[in-house]
């Protein structure tokens, strides 16, 4: 992924959550993602708020957002293996699209 350095202004706490180049690399990921898709300002919004959340509710979080995902393919008749097949293609597309 094409990156560029910004500088955001954020309170100290979360400043030290983020000195690991780790955490910082992945807020970007989440950020870069949710702009990408089309995601409104609310959505950009809560996807920094998880991001910075500590691990144990990102976790939560996810798990709760799976299980949402899961409930609505099968009320959609997605067996999951569809799902995976075509979660495959998607994963196929974009690295796709990242070596052009």
């Amino acid at each position: 992924m094409d990156t560029v350095e910004i500088t955001l202004p954020v309170s100290r706490a979360v400043a030290e959550r983020w000195r690991e180049p780790s955490e910082r690399a992945r807020l970007g990921a989440v950020l870069s993602v949710a702009l990408a898709a089309g995601a409104d300002e609310g959505a950009a919004a809560e996807a920094a708020r998880l991001a910075a959340a500590p691990p144990a509710e990102r976790e939560r979080r996810f798990g709760e957002a799976l299980a949402r995902l899961q409930h609505a393919a099968a009320e959609a008749g997605l067996t999951p293996e569809e799902v995976e097949a075509e979660l495959a293609a998607w994963k196929r597309e974009r690295a796709a699209a990242r070596r052009r």
